[in-house]
């Protein structure tokens, strides 16, 4: 894809949306594979042909042109794109796609692609700062979870720590199933599956920058319990094994 323009958001809607992104060119044709998406994407396609298939993906034809609404996965997923290409993308934090699935097709959105369109799609110089404001309606309204946030927090510091998310039960008010319903609702995944998913994406991380160290080191020090738990969960998420990412 051809990323012309990003832009990170100041407060509060950074407490959203991390990056917003605008994509051209007059014609374009590709198909891709990605896995492990750790974040959600939202984006407004003003173009021809943009699909994602995979797991947790709405898809929305408007006035305005197509809105799509991209999930945290835990399988592999393609990208295809054909045409012409003009797209204004968010990507957004892992929570936001339960807060925007109730919004997804209401005129509230609607006014937002257009907004996007008019304000920074066709302007050579676009307005970021301007369309903060009217970006925060869409999230304003919904107050971030204090349950969720502090779940972030907490495995931000001990991700890596086996039984941390059973201590982090330990520390809530509401109950173990209270809270993965909640989280469910919100990230599509149980707080399980996004440990797993945040392990992967750090174990490529070490993938991607210590090539000549030990795949069962790499494993450990990712958080999996053993090689054979490192390899099973990593080809779940990615469709590969670690030593075969290693080697494509």
């Amino acid at each position: 894809m051809i990323i012309e323009k990003t832009y990170n958001p100041s407060f509060p809607l950074n407490q959203y949306v991390d990056l917003i992104w605008i994509g051209k060119a007059s014609e374009l044709e590709m198909s891709s594979s990605h896995h492990a998406a750790l974040f959600t994407e939202l984006i407004f396609n003003y173009g021809d042909k943009f699909e994602i298939e995979g797991q947790n993906v709405e898809n929305l034809a408007s006035s305005n042109g197509h809105q799509i609404l991209s999930g945290l996965k835990t399988s592999p997923f393609q990208t295809k794109i054909f045409g012409t290409y003009g797209n204004v993308g968010l990507i957004l934090k892992p929570f936001c796609y339960g807060m925007l699935t109730k919004k997804f097709g209401s005129k509230a959105m609607d006014n937002i692609s257009a907004i996007l369109f008019e304000q920074l799609f066709v302007p050579t110089n676009p307005d970021f700062e301007r369309v903060e404001q009217h970006l925060l309606k869409i999230f304003e309204v919904t107050p971030i979870d204090n349950d969720l946030a502090k779940f972030e927090s907490y495995i931000s510091k001990n991700l890596l720590e086996k039984g941390s998310l059973k201590d982090f039960n330990m520390s809530i008010s509401i109950s173990q199933k209270s809270f993965i319903q909640k989280f469910k609702k919100h990230f599509l995944l149980t707080p399980s599956e996004y440990i797993k998913l945040k392990q992967v994406n750090y174990a490529i991380q070490l993938l991607q920058n210590k090539d000549s160290e030990k795949l069962i080191n790499i494993g450990l020090d990712s958080g999996f319990y053993d090689q054979s738990h490192f390899i099973r969960v990593f080809k779940k998420f990615c469709g590969v094994t670690p030593k075969q990412f290693l080697n494509g």
